[in-house]
Parts: structure tokens; sequence; C-alpha cells
């Protein structure tokens, strides 16, 4: 008797872990799942697509309010410190990789800027609508932008 009941409470246990691990996995899956979709950055410049590539998320410039020079060329990556890579356009180009969850509301990865042809840390935090944006470098030293939900 002792020993069914035994059982019986294991069972109940194991089944509680059960649930809550996938309680857990379902908690850190939404901010990916949120920041699916095309972004509109806080000052209107660019749109990112944030999309699934292969066990991590990563965001491309998918649209420029200016995407050519003054030349009327395509916006190329100038400012990158590897040589080879200044011709690549602006336009397509991968700048936010290994989007991972880092809690139940955040997402963490980096962010190349073609600006200053720096890599920073990057924070998401993707609502409805809006995506709280934050880059960092050394972790202290941030910048924040609310960016809109296009699609």
């Amino acid at each position: 008797m002792v020993k069914a009941a035994l059982v019986k409470t294991m069972k109940k246990i194991w089944l509680g872990l059960v649930l809550f691990a996938s309680c857990v996995q379902i908690a850190v899956a939404q901010p990916a799942q949120r920041a699916l979709g095309i972004w509109a950055d806080e000052d209107g410049k660019s749109n990112i697509q944030i999309a699934d590539c292969g066990g991590s998320l990563c965001g491309r410039v998918v649209w420029l309010k200016e995407p050519n020079n003054e030349n009327g060329q395509p916006k190329t990556d100038v400012n990158n410190p590897d040589a080879s890579q200044r011709g690549r356009p602006i336009l397509g180009m991968t700048i936010i990789s290994g989007l991972q969850p880092n809690d139940e509301s955040q997402l963490k990865g980096l962010v190349y800027n073609a600006e200053d042809g720096k890599v920073y840390d990057l924070y998401l935090k993707p609502q409805r609508t809006t995506m709280e944006v934050e880059g960092c470098f050394a972790y202290f030293l941030c910048g924040s932008q609310t960016w809109t939900r296009i699609q």
C-alpha cells in the first residue's frame, strides 16, 4: 500500500516537472516568435527583417529610405574595417546575428552598425507592435530605439 502511494506520488512529481519544463520552453520561445517580421527603425531610415537563420535569429536590411549614395550608386559598407567587405551593398546585408532568448522577454545577439563599422551587443524586447532595441558597447554604454512592426 505504501509502495503504491509512493509510486503515485513520484508519477505526480515527474508529471509536474515535465509540465514545468514545457512551460519554461514556451516562455523562452515567445520573444523569438514575437521578434519575427519586418520592423521600421525609429528614425525611419531602414526596415529590418528578423528571421530564423538556422538555430538563431538574424536580421537583414530590406529597405532603405536613401538606398543610393550621392553618386546615385547603391550604398555600400564603406566603413567596414575589413577592406574586402567595403563594396558589399547595405541593402540586403545581414546586420543582426546570433539572436537567442536571454530570458522570457528578451533576445540577445550582435548588431553590426554600417555607419561606424563596429559590432555591438544587442538586446531586443519584442512586443506585438513595437520592439525595444538596445545596442551596447561594454554593456553600460548603450543606446536604444523603439522599432515599429511593419509586417
